[in-house]
C-alpha cells in the first residue's frame, strides 16, 4: 500500500511527547513489511537539521478559503523513510510546535495545522504520489480527513483513497474560534454537532471523528474508555456513534533501543539469563542520584511528564506516606510548577530517601529503568504508555493504575491466581496508590521467590512494532473496502 503519514512530530526530527516515537517506529515497521510510506511534518524552527536535508518543491500553492498561500517543501530521510517538511514561516517558524513561551496554545493553531493538512494532500499531487491511505494523528491531522472528502470530489485520483485517524490523547482536541471557519473551509454541512462545531466554536478532533473513514486509539483499553462518560473527555457519544469504525491497537516497543543487554547508557549490561548486572545498575543509580547504596532497600523509579494527567495530585500524598518505610525514590521529569515544587519539597525533607532531577535526560531515563526495583505510573488516564513496557523489559516491576494501555500490558495475578508482572490499583486516590506500592514493597521484602518470578515473567513479554504494524494493515484494508464515510 501507499501510505501518507501525517504527524506533528517524529523522533529524530522533533519530539515533545510519545506521538513522536510512534510517528517514527510505526512507519518504519510498515516500511519493513513492504509498504511505501511517506511522512509529512511541519518544518518548525526547532526541527533537527540533517546532512541530507534538501529542497523538494520550491513553491507549492495551497488554497485556503479565499486565499492562496505558497509554501516550500523540504525533504530528508528518517532512516529508510522519506520525510517531507512543509515550510511556511508565518506558521511554523516558532520555537515550540504548539505553544508560546508562557505555555499557552498558539492562537492560530487551527489555521496552522489546517494549512499543514491541505498542503500535505496538495503535495501528493505535485509528487504524483496518490496514497491508498492517509493516516493522520490527533487533532493536528484531523482536517486532512475533511479535505480528503473535498479532494475525492475534485480530483479523480483520490477516489480510492481512504483515511485513518489515530487518537493518541483524546484530552487534547484542538479548539479554535469559529472565525477560522472560512479559512479552514468548514462549511455548514460540517459545522454542526455531529461535526466540527462545539458550543459555537471549532473542535478539530471532534470533527475528525466524523470525517475519518476509520478511527483507532493506541490501546484496546483506551478505545473502550473513550466511549465512556468518564474516559471520553467529553466526546464519548461521538466515539460511540462511530463504534463500527473504531478499534484499539496497542503501540509497540522499540526493543532495539530499550534492551538491557545492549543499552549503551548502562554501567553494566544484563539479561534474563544473568541478572547480576541489574544489581550493579541499582548501586550505580543510587550513587548517581545521591542515595545511599543499599541493595536491601526497594528503589522506586519515576520518569514522567509532571502533569495532572499522570496522577500526581493523588500519588504524591501516597509517596509522602510511604516515605516512613524503608524505601527510596529516583524521580526524573518536568512539568507543572506545583508538582515540581511538591516533589522538590519532599526531596528536601527526605534527601536520604527521595532524589529528584527536574528536567529530562535520556541517559538517566535508561538508568532509572535499569536500576530501579519498581516503576510507578499512577496515571489518571494513559492512552498507551511506553515506560511500563520498558520497565518489564528491564526487570523492573511496574506499579500502575489499571487504565488504558497500562491494564493491557501489566497484570498483578494471572487467571489462576499466580504471579503477574506488576502491581495494579483501580481508584484514582492516595489510599489505593499507597496500597499498591505497599504490596510491591511487601513482595520485595518478604517473598523473594514471587518477586523474582514476576521479574522473569515481565522480561519475557514482547510488544513488538511488527505485530502492531500487522494490526494496522488490517485496519487499512478495512478502510479500503468500506464505502466513503
Amino acid at each position: 500500500m501507499k501510505i501518507l503519514f501525517l504527524s506533528s512530530e517524529a523522533t529524530g526530527l522533533i519530539k515533545t511527547g510519545g506521538l513522536a516515537d510512534v510517528a517514527r517506529a510505526l512507519p518504519l515497521a510498515l516500511c519493513q513489511k513492504g509498504h511505501d510510506v511517506r511522512i509529512v511534518l511541519p518544518n518548525y524552527l526547532s526541527i533537527a537539521r540533517t546532512q541530507n536535508y534538501s529542497p523538494a518543491i520550491p513553491s507549492l500553492g495551497v488554497s485556503m478559503g479565499d486565499s492562496k498561500l505558497f509554501c516550500a517543501v523540504q525533504q530528508t530521510r528518517l532512516e529508510k523513510l522519506p520525510v517531507y517538511l512543509i515550510e511556511y514561516h508565518d506558521f511554523f517558524l516558532r520555537n515550540h510546535p504548539y505553544e508560546d513561551v508562557a505555555g499557552n496554545p498558539h492562537p492560530d493553531n487551527g489555521e496552522r495545522f489546517g494549512f499543514f493538512c491541505k498542503a500535505a494532500l496538495q503535495l501528493c499531487l505535485a509528487e504524483n504520489f496518490i496514497p491508498d491511505i492517509v493516516h493522520v494523528n490527533d487533532w493536528q491531522g484531523a482536517l486532512a480527513c475533511l479535505y480528503l472528502h473535498q479532494y475525492r470530489t475534485t480530483y479523480s485520483e483520490f477516489a480510492g483513497t481512504r483515511s485513518l485517524m489515530t487518537i493518541h490523547n483524546g484530552g487534547y482536541q484542538g479548539h479554535c474560534s469559529a472565525s477560522a471557519r472560512s479559512f479552514l473551509e468548514i462549511g455548514d454541512d460540517w459545522f454542526r454537532a455531529a461535526g466540527f462545531e462545539d458550543h459555537g466554536q471549532i473542535n478539530l478532533l471532534k470533527g475528525g471523528l466524523r470525517a475519518a473513514d476509520q478511527l483507532n486509539a493506541v490501546s484496546v483499553g483506551y478505545a473502550e474508555e473513550l466511549r465512556t462518560p468518564l474516559g471520553g473527555h467529553g466526546l464519548h457519544e461521538y466515539y460511540e456513534a462511530r463504534k463500527e469504525a473504531f478499534s484499539g491497537i496497542l503501540n509497540g516497543c522499540e526493543y532495539e533501543v530499550w534492551n538491557p543487554s545492549t543499552d549503551p547508557f548502562l554501567t553494566t549490561s544484563y539479561d534474563l539469563g544473568n541478572l547480576s548486572g541489574k544489581i550493579q545498575c541499582k548501586s550505580a543509580l543510587q550513587a548517581e542520584m545521591g542515595l545511599k547504596e543499599v541493595p536491601e532497600v526497594p528503589l522506586i523509579g519515576i520518569v514522567s511528564r509532571l502533569t495532572r494527567q499522570k496522577g500526581f495530585d493523588f500519588s504524591l500524598p501516597a509517596i509522602a506516606k510511604v516515605l516512613s518505610k524503608k524505601v527510596q525514590f529516583a524521580i526524573l521529569g518536568s512539568g507543572e510548577r506545583w508538582i515540581v515544587e511538591k516533589i522538590a519539597r519532599l526531596s528536601e525533607m527526605n534527601p536520604e530517601k527521595l532524589q529528584f532531577h527536574n528536567g529530562y535526560n535520556e541517559a538517566l531515563a535508561h538508568r532509572i529503568e535499569a536500576g530501579s526495583d519498581f516503576f510507578l505510573m499512577p496515571s489518571l488516564y494513559e492512552p498507551c504508555g511506553l515506560n511500563q513496557m520498558y520497565s518489564l523489559r528491564y526487570g523492573t516491576l511496574p506499579i500502575v493504575r489499571a487504565v488504558g494501555g497500562l491494564r493491557d500490558t501489566v497484570w498483578e495475578r494471572d487467571v489462576s491466581g499466580g504471579d503477574g508482572t506488576g502491581f495494579l490499583f483501580t481508584e484514582p486516590n492516595a489510599d489505593d496508590t499507597l496500597a499498591a506500592i505497599e504490596r510491591g514493597i511487601d513482595c520485595f521484602t518478604n517473598d523473594s521467590a514471587s518477586f523474582q518470578n514476576r521479574i522473569c515473567l515481565g522480561m519475557r513479554q514482547r510488544f513488538s512494532w511488527k505485530n502492531t504494524a500487522t494490526q494496522y494493515e488490517k485496519v487499512y484494508s478495512k478502510a479500503l473496502k468500506s464505502p466513503i464515510n
